[in-house]
């Protein structure tokens, strides 16, 4: 009985590291977080060293690869290419579109 308990909970931390070995880790967030800001200009706005919701975003959203590519970036460019913290897009609503497109919506 002791074995097969001690069995279950080595299986279940072996599986447990086996997920997260592609996992960043949170000061390589902190890095690709700060050059992202940096890269976008808003590094000097309030609050931004205030970010450990946003590195727990990016351990749990992130590959390792795609944090060190945040990290390399040196441009726009080059950070939307890294596949980091992307966040899916959303359809369009009515309420998105600007009010002229609304007009000639309702006018067909």
């Amino acid at each position: 009985m002791r074995f097969a308990l001690v069995s279950t909970v080595a299986l279940g931390v072996a599986l447990g590291a086996a997920a997260a070995c592609n996992k960043p880790e949170s000061d390589d967030c902190r890095k690709a977080l700060d050059n992202m800001a940096h890269i976008i200009g808003t590094e000097n706005l309030k609050g931004n060293s205030d970010n450990e919701g946003e590195v727990r975003r990016c351990r749990g959203g992130s590959s390792k690869d795609a944090v060190a590519c945040a990290i390399k970036a040196q441009t726009k460019e080059d950070l939307e290419k890294c596949d980091f913290m992307k966040v899916p897009r959303k359809p369009k609503t009515d309420d998105d579109k600007k009010p002229d497109d609304k007009a000639d919506k309702k006018s067909e």
